[in-house]
């Protein structure tokens, strides 16, 4: 069997620009197709990276946001995710890229999809309102069941910590791909803590970008058909009422004295309206 690896060489990668949100994204022509490559060298400088890091690492137990870093842990991260059955965009491991800006252990080859995201439908008011919550209704036990695998497993890395409806895309199959898991958090014993994060993050991030008629049915449809009721009220403790004397009292300054946290859409009071729903 060849061991030989596949070479791909671009003298210029800016005309297969695709993306730049912190990475660069590139649309490069691949085997008589597509495939995306990530470069993890984005927009934020060194000192940039070294300050988001410290944040990441020592206030939100995250991993590092250096290049290499992120490239790393998503790698092992969409590994895990594939184990436990989520489908998850393929990595083309056995691949090399020369190409400006590429340096080792610093891009990654994937797969590319064209698909709608679950947001994107979600948005749509020309498909129906009960054609888009079947879709949701349908998405919500495989997004609880992920949840319940990393409670079980005590494995954060299966928690999305940049997850929101525009990360998961609907194939023509009918299932779910997710994607975006360069940064993860870190301690098995918050699992918990994070998993409340994240289903806030999905509430909160949905629910300012649908219009506005539908987002009352947003909290009723979550409600009924999240699979754990506990773990849908245990979102508003990590928000109000922290375990960690510090960062409650952190979360209660930022509740009282930063503008957003007061507005409609913010994750307070998204956290809040959940509760208050399930509480009715």
């Amino acid at each position: 069997m060849s061991s030989e690896v596949e070479v791909l060489k671009f003298d210029d990668l800016n005309p297969y620009l695709l993306l730049k949100n912190g990475n660069f994204l590139y649309k490069v022509p691949f085997r008589g197709d597509w495939a995306v490559l990530k470069v993890y060298y984005g927009s934020r400088g060194f000192w940039g990276r070294l300050r988001k890091s410290f944040a990441n690492v020592v206030l939100s137990d995250q991993t590092s946001y250096q290049p290499k870093t992120r490239q790393r842990i998503e790698y092992e991260t969409a590994k895990i995710w594939r184990k436990h059955g989520f489908r998850v965009f393929d990595i083309y491991d056995d691949v090399r890229v020369e190409a400006p800006t590429c340096v080792p252990d610093g891009y990654r080859l994937f797969e590319y999809v064209e698909a709608p995201k679950l947001l994107d439908i979600l948005q749509d008011e020309s498909v129906p309102e009960d054609e888009r919550f079947d879709l949701y209704r349908r998405w919500l036990p495989e997004w609880g069941r992920r949840h319940e695998i990393a409670i079980r497993e005590r494995e954060p890395k299966l928690v999305h910590e940049n997850g929101d409806g525009g990360h998961v895309m609907i194939l023509e199959d009918g299932k779910f791909l997710w994607f975006d898991f360069e940064m993860v958090f870190r301690t098995p014993a918050n699992v918990e803590r994070h998993i409340s994060h994240e289903i806030i993050q999905y509430l909160w991030d949905t629910h300012k970008n649908i219009p506005e008629n539908i987002r009352e049915r947003l909290f009723q449809e979550t409600i009924e058909h999240y699979p754990d009721r506990d773990r849908l009220y245990k979102t508003w403790d990590y928000f109000y009422n922290h375990p960690n004397p510090i960062e409650r009292f952190a979360r209660s300054l930022d509740r009282k004295y930063r503008k957003r946290a007061q507005k409609p859409t913010s994750k307070y009071k998204v956290a809040q309206k959940l509760r208050d729903m399930m509480d009715s």
